[in-house]
């Protein structure tokens, strides 16, 4: 993971938030967690090119933020052989 700020892209994900001072360094599972629940293609690509499989795996295995069809499907995908 890197320590850089996110881009400008994902910033619709993140309203609620001190867009400015995120990063992947410092907010990790919290930036994984929104962006597998409500991102776009370009995001999910940038996010994939971010974290690894397993970190992505931990995140739905034990986010309380991922709705049900969310967790479902990402199961379906990232646990296939």
């Amino acid at each position: 993971m890197t320590a850089t700020l996110l881009p400008e892209s994902l910033k619709k994900y993140f309203w609620d938030c001190d867009f400015d001072h995120l990063s992947m360094n410092n907010y990790a599972f919290f930036i994984c967690e929104r962006i597998l629940n409500y991102g776009d293609m370009p995001s999910l690509q940038w996010l994939f090119s971010q974290v690894d499989k397993t970190f992505l795996i931990e995140v739905i295995d034990n986010s309380k933020n991922l709705n049900d069809k969310t967790r479902n499907y990402w199961n379906l995908i990232l646990y296939e052989p």
